[in-house]
């Protein structure tokens, strides 16, 4: 239990690294939030991303609330992500991040 402002803040830092800092999942959020997407969608977006890691991701980010999946009854079913409201709340510091990517790379 944090003792200190400071140690709050890092403690509620580390918690959103442990959300959004995986090496895949700020890309995925960031594809989703610019539109919906099915899986091959977002594997031909991301390369380099294996099916393995992608499908890990995917299911990560739907348990955690910040994108939903929904499933299209056709034959064969497609899968369709879409960002939620509870995802799209990072789209200012993702905005924020892009703009200081684009400044110092």
């Amino acid at each position: 239990m944090p003792t200190t402002a400071q140690d709050y803040c890092g403690e509620t830092m580390r918690a959103t690294i442990d959300i959004v800092g995986g090496k895949w999942t700020m890309l995925v959020l960031w594809e989703l939030l610019k539109r919906e997407h099915r899986y091959a969608d977002l594997q031909r977006q991301l390369v380099g991303i294996s099916q393995k890691v992608l499908s890990s991701e995917l299911k990560a980010l739907v348990e955690r609330g910040l994108i939903d999946r929904e499933v299209i009854p056709c034959v064969p079913p497609q899968v369709t992500y879409r960002i939620t409201d509870e995802g799209r709340s990072l789209q200012p510091v993702f905005e924020a991040l892009h703009e200081w990517g684009r400044e110092h790379r």
